[in-house]
């Protein structure tokens, strides 16, 4: 039986899918030490919808300072990239999604495609996909 409160994150979630979601599509990978990462035959690809968001982001990289050698910090300036899934789409993946898992973004130009860098599950059941770009063929 579910709480008024899970039933209020589904509205929500659902809203905001709605508004802000768009169609990916999950394809698990083997990871392997030295190899390239090939498709897993033992789980098949999969499409979901979710909400995609990428927003600058910037660090500093701080060196070993030595007398004047290295005075100050370098600012690295990234992109971090996401995308975030229901619980209701968490739950009807046939699999667990894996680091390494390949996730493409079909609708927009060039239908770029993300390595899964980590997963990030929630206690509410939902997931975001913590991403970095895949090289592009050229």
């Amino acid at each position: 039986m579910t709480s008024p409160f899970d039933a209020l994150d589904a509205a929500a979630s659902s809203a905001v899918v709605t508004a802000y979601g768009e169609q990916a599509v999950l394809r698990p990978r083997t990871s392997e030490q030295y190899v390239e990462r090939a498709a897993d035959a033992d789980r098949n690809a999969v499409t979901v919808w979710g909400v995609f968001s990428a927003r600058p982001t910037s660090f500093d990289l701080h060196g070993q300072a030595r007398g004047a050698e290295l005075d100050g910090t370098t600012r690295v300036n990234a992109v971090r990239s996401e995308f975030w899934i229901t619980r209701e789409q968490a739950d009807a993946l046939p699999f667990r999604p894996a680091k390494g898992d390949l996730l493409s973004l079909p609708g927009r130009p060039g239908s770029p495609a993300y390595t899964v860098s980590a997963i990030q599950p929630t206690n509410m059941g939902d997931m975001a996909f913590l991403l970095v770009r895949e090289d592009q063929p050229e």
